[in-house]
């Protein structure tokens, strides 16, 4: 699919998608519970429906229906019968991949061609930490990947904290049905932090107890618990809602409903990075109003926040002064390189970007201009481009929109409510 995108202005109030991350940790654990769960407002997306499937590949029994899916699952998962296809969804294979021993038999995960470049060899070595059988059917440290079932013994893991958050994820949600539970220790730069606060706040909804400390370097989950069925609304997502923020301080005013202030997502770091930024919002209750802004350069590490960095970069452009966006490694291993894709593509557009190894820096206020862009199948490089080129002069056509789906099926709807001038061709 093709799209033309026109400068516009864009005006008016939205209401923000729900959750990805909390659709999926809210799905893994209704999956492991012995019982229905109830999930109100999830978020229907390529990448939770990936999620979900694999759910019914495990055995759960799922019942969707207008914005409710309720999931009858086990506290032990069948092993499925054919391989689990998890698309382009990583979050889903490597969230899955260790509650996968707790089935009677082997699974297999694969996925698309994009998904089987995105690494989980650190994964598969914490999992052998734990009595974990597993192997490569490909590549080595990528998948597809066989797991082996028969149970979960547990002990003490050792785990990166510095490339993906979901896989230390996918070694707590498995935890509480492993025999003698599990004592978690985090080495290295801890990333992504936030979410694993979020999969820890999901599994105590579902009845299980963990014990962390402050700074989450050590978690430890005593075994043989069992996760409780549950009703679950899930929460607006802020990660989302950022494209039709950062639009409104750039080309109008936008309100953007439906965020929880009170929330544990990382990415409602949002609030105070614009606020940062000099723009200027406005918070009442579970809506955030963001205004056209003269807008100011920031210095910022971003390794807490890897899905803001492209509509921050975005942001950039149209700040004066120049911005640092530092700590970026972790964005080299995305659905794209988007340090290289988010730079390669505003500078199309005439923005001052220069890439110092893991760093960005970006000179504003520049004009943008026009052009043919190049989503690189991400879908946060896709969204971000596009609040890009609304506020650049001149025309700018798209291809290879399709990738939104991912994680905001509903963006270039909501973006055209507002005012965007957004064609499909």
């Amino acid at each position: 699919m093709e799209i033309l995108i026109d400068s516009s202005e864009t005006t008016g109030r939205i209401i923000a998608p729900s959750s990805k991350s909390q659709t999926h940790r809210a799905m893994i654990c209704a999956l492991l519970s012995e019982g229905r769960s109830v999930l109100e407002r999830p978020l229907v997306s390529d990448d939770t429906m990936a999620t979900l499937r694999a759910c019914e590949q495990f055995g759960a029994e799922v019942s969707a229906r207008k914005e409710v899916v309720e999931i009858t699952g086990d506290e032990r998962p069948s092993p499925p019968d054919m391989p689990l296809d998890c698309g382009e969804s990583a979050s889903t294979l490597r969230m899955m991949m260790t509650l996968a021993a707790l089935c009677d038999g082997r699974s297999v995960f694969t996925g698309k061609e994009s998904l089987l470049m995105r690494p989980v060899a650190e994964l598969i070595r914490a999992m052998g930490q734990l009595g974990i059988s597993s192997r490569y059917l490909g590549k080595e440290g990528f998948p597809p990947v066989e797991v082996e079932g028969g149970g979960i013994i547990g002990g003490i893991v050792s785990i990166r904290g510095d490339i993906s958050s979901q896989y230390i994820s996918s070694i707590l949600f498995a935890s509480p049905r492993s025999r003698h539970g599990v004592n978690m220790s985090v080495n290295g730069r801890f990333e992504s932090m936030p979410y694993v606060q979020m999969t820890v706040d999901t599994m105590e909804r579902f009845g299980v107890k963990v014990e962390s400390r402050a700074d989450m370097r050590a978690i430890n989950v005593r075994g043989g618990q069992k996760y409780a069925p549950t009703s679950l609304t899930v929460e607006g997502d802020y990660s989302s809602a950022a494209f039709a923020m950062a639009s409104g301080c750039i080309n109008g005013e936008v309100t953007v409903q439906n965020l929880d202030p009170g929330t544990k997502q990382g990415d409602k770091a949002i609030i105070g990075l614009l606020q940062a930024m000099g723009a200027e919002m406005s918070i009442v209750g579970d809506s955030v109003t963001t205004c056209r802004s003269d807008l100011k350069a920031i210095e910022l590490d971003c390794a807490q926040i890897p899905d803001l960095v492209p509509i921050l970069a975005v942001l950039c452009t149209q700040a004066g002064g120049i911005s640092t966006l530092k700590n970026l490694g972790r964005l080299r291993i995305k659905e794209s390189d988007r340090v290289d894709s988010i730079s390669r593509e505003l500078a199309k557009m005439g923005a001052n970007i220069r890439v110092h190894g893991d760093s960005m820096e970006i000179k504003g206020k520049t004009p943008l201009n026009g052009t043919v862009l190049d989503p690189h199948n991400d879908h946060r490089i896709a969204m971000s481009l596009v609040v890009a080129a609304i506020s650049a002069k001149g025309e700018s056509a798209m291809k290879g929109t399709k990738c939104i789906s991912k994680s905001y099926p509903s963006f270039l709807d909501d973006m055209k409510m507002l005012g965007a001038a957004i064609d499909v061709v």
